[in-house]
């Protein structure tokens, strides 16, 4: 660089025109002006805020599509089977009690005679109730009888042996050894011939008449039957002894008939339920 010395007047009128050129001008472009240390310097010019974005929206989720559910066939209702109607069952009855026909017994021991005079009415459709006839029905049953005995009474064979002479129905004394099958052959009887049986009761030792029978059945197969009771009539003339006649259950019934017992000898029907009957 030159160091010439330079004179001051002139130099501070050059300072002061170059001031006024600058002034003029408004400072040549591209040259600062001098900061004033005395005036604080302008506050830098706040940026704007930057805008705050606004929020997008969530987007709406697109409804997730819903499974259609498979139809679940419905069963088919299975048709309940129809019940089977139970047939009523069929109640029969019957009974040949006539009170014009039915004897009292006129002795202790003469229970046979009665009642064979009693089922000879009802065959035959009499009303015979002397005592002359039952005495003599007991002459005869005695004849009649297939064994002897000490005491006065009379047995199952002479029983139906008066039966066949005085009724002209073919009787016989017949003996079981199962009871039900006697109480079968009774309403078969009956049931057969409308006519009375007689059935010796308490061991033995009585006689009585059986008038009839209940029975019930099955309508579709009338084989299938059920003996229900009987209708029976004892000839000592007490209610005690069914007289006229009563209606008894098999149970009952059962009670009195009962197996055959002779204390004085051996007999064929020992230990059997025995009927006169057809």
């Amino acid at each position: 660089m030159d160091d010439r010395a330079v004179p001051r007047r002139g130099g501070a009128h050059l300072i002061l025109a170059v001031g006024l050129a600058l002034a003029i001008l408004g400072g040549a472009p591209g040259h600062a002006a001098a900061a004033d240390p005395s005036v604080p310097p302008s506050a830098s010019p706040t940026a704007s805020p930057a805008p705050t974005p606004t929020a997008s929206p969530a987007p709406i989720p697109s409804p997730v599509p819903t499974a259609t559910p498979t139809p679940t066939a419905t069963p088919t209702p299975t048709a309940s089977p129809t019940p089977t109607p139970v047939a009523t069952p069929v109640i029969t009855r019957v009974n040949l009690y006539r009170s014009g026909a039915m004897v009292r017994q006129y002795t202790s021991y003469w229970c046979v005679p009665a009642a064979t005079q009693s089922m000879v009415n009802l065959v035959r459709g009499t009303s015979n109730r002397t005592y002359r006839t039952q005495k003599f029905f007991y002459k005869r049953t005695r004849d009649f009888n297939r064994y002897r005995y000490a005491t006065l009474g009379n047995d199952p064979a002479g029983w139906a042996r008066a039966m066949r002479t005085y009724s002209g129905r073919p009787y016989a004394a017949l003996a079981f050894t199962s009871r039900s099958k006697a109480m079968a052959r009774i309403v078969d009887s009956i049931e057969r011939t409308g006519d009375p049986v007689g059935v010796t009761v308490r061991n033995g030792t009585h006689a009585w008449v059986v008038l009839g029978y209940r029975t019930s059945h099955d309508p579709a197969d009338p084989s299938k039957r059920t003996i229900l009771g009987f209708y029976v009539s004892g000839s000592l003339g007490s209610t005690a002894d069914m007289w006229p006649y009563r209606y008894l259950s098999v149970d009952r019934f059962s009670k009195s008939f009962t197996r055959y017992h002779e204390w004085q000898r051996r007999v064929i029907w020992e230990g059997t339920w025995v009927v006169i009957a057809q």
